[in-house]
């Protein structure tokens, strides 16, 4: 195999904190997102390295270096990028922040790892999926199961979701259970719960 085309051998060191100089012109913003990576590095620990040069320049971690600071950790790990040149600094500092966005979600497979962690009492948001993202993922399949309906047992326009789910989803004597659920666990496990009634209707179940 070519030595050439094999990539370096990763160093990765422990660095007093101070030595870590933030790039001035990183376009990432992210100040609002410091109060949940400190909350992530308290339960996970400081598990991803920073990415920087020899000489203190961050190349990138941005955000986990704000948060540690605010933690007041004194030292952090950093993965060193001395042999990639100025252009390719630049290059990746970008490449790092949107190669988040290339992938996209299987939502019922992250449906099912997001439950298992709320049953586990694990706070969701921490990790980046808050009461509106988990609403958009109920909503879509939402939408998607209604569509079915509609099409498939003649359901007219549904202008109003709660009452839908209890006329149609629940007979009276669930009311009260979903109203309960309404309130313990809010609006997108409500709409966990209906996508789930309406998948057994569309499936023929009862």
């Amino acid at each position: 195999m070519d030595s050439e085309n094999c990539p370096k051998k990763l160093k990765v060191e422990t660095w007093p904190i101070d030595r870590l100089v933030e790039y001035a012109r990183n376009p990432r913003k992210n100040d609002e997102q410091v109060e949940r990576m400190k909350a992530a590095i308290r339960e996970f620990g400081f598990r991803i390295p920073v990415v920087a040069k020899s000489d203190g320049t961050l190349v990138d971690g941005h955000l986990r270096l704000k948060a540690a600071r605010a933690l007041g950790l004194t030292e952090v790990p950093v993965a060193l990028a001395d042999e990639l040149t100025e252009t390719q600094v630049k290059a990746f500092r970008l490449l790092a922040n949107q190669s988040a966005n290339w992938a996209s979600w299987d939502n019922d497979l992250l449906k099912l790892e997001i439950e298992e962690l709320e049953e586990q009492d694990f706070d969701v948001d921490m990790i980046g999926f808050d009461g509106d993202t988990l609403e958009a993922i109920g909503t879509a399949e939402l939408d998607a199961n209604i569509a079915k309906l509609k099409s498939e047992e003649g359901i007219g326009e549904v202008e109003d979701i709660g009452q839908f789910a209890v006329t149609f989803c629940f007979n009276d004597e669930d009311r009260e259970a979903v109203d309960a659920a309404i309130d313990k666990k809010g609006k997108p496990y409500f709409v966990a719960l209906l996508v789930k009634a309406m998948r057994e209707i569309a499936e023929g179940g009862e």
